[in-house]
């Protein structure tokens, strides 16, 4: 058993379970002194959450890659928790995958054929562990609001360049202070949106905004 788990065709996936023990002890280390890492690593990265209500990455929205993240739920728990649960499940995943392989050729895959399989049969793994922890998770949003009622609302441009065509990520503030992530497109076609600018939302366009520069925030 042990010879199978230290062989170099799970490599990557030991140093996967590795990097999650010692997160999980620096996290510990961490709460004794006030501060875990989790709140120190979100401290540092920008405000990039993304929720861009798709069942699955469509290449005719914004852009594959942002597409990709949203469906994966990156930004939509702790940056720390997502790495855990990513890491966990790509190991897991990996010492299946091997064990498997093993028991039906009596011998593992190459750890550079078996990384990337494990890595893409981890996916769906990561993805329904994300969205179970996003609902069980105290989170600053909230769902009073629809998102019909967030025309008018003001915001700002947070991920992205948007043009006609090509939406951007967008934080807009309802009524009740809340924050929403939504994409959004410029209302006109000398008008486009770059990261940093005010805006105003004019009309919901399908499952995507239409808005406005708010020239008075430039």
């Amino acid at each position: 058993m042990f010879e199978f788990i230290f062989s170099a065709a799970n490599v990557p996936f030991g140093v996967a379970l590795c990097i999650v023990f010692f997160i999980a002890l620096l996290e510990g280390v961490g709460a004794l002194f006030g501060a875990g890492l989790s709140q120190f690593v979100d401290g540092l990265l920008p405000d990039m959450d993304i929720d861009l209500d798709v069942d699955m990455p469509d290449s005719t929205n914004p852009g594959i890659f942002v597409q990709f993240l949203g469906w994966l739920r990156v930004g939509q728990v702790p940056f720390i928790i997502f790495l855990i649960v990513m890491l966990t499940l790509f190991g897991l995943t990996g010492f299946a995958l091997q064990s498997f392989v093993a028991d039906i050729f009596s011998a593992p895959l190459p750890a550079w054929v078996a990384a990337p399989i494990a890595g893409v049969l981890s996916l769906p793994l990561i993805r329904g562990s994300a969205g179970l922890l996003r609902r069980i998770m105290p989170r600053d949003e909230t769902d009073a609001i629809s998102r019909a009622d967030l025309v008018g609302q003001q915001g700002q441009i947070v991920l992205g360049r948007a043009t006609p065509g090509s939406p951007a990520q967008a934080r807009i503030t309802d009524q009740l202070g809340n924050s929403h992530y939504v994409m959004v497109e410029p209302h006109s076609d000398e008008a486009d949106l770059k990261q940093g600018d005010h805006i105003t939302l004019l009309r919901q366009k399908e499952n995507q905004f239409v808005a406005m520069k708010n020239h008075t925030e430039s």
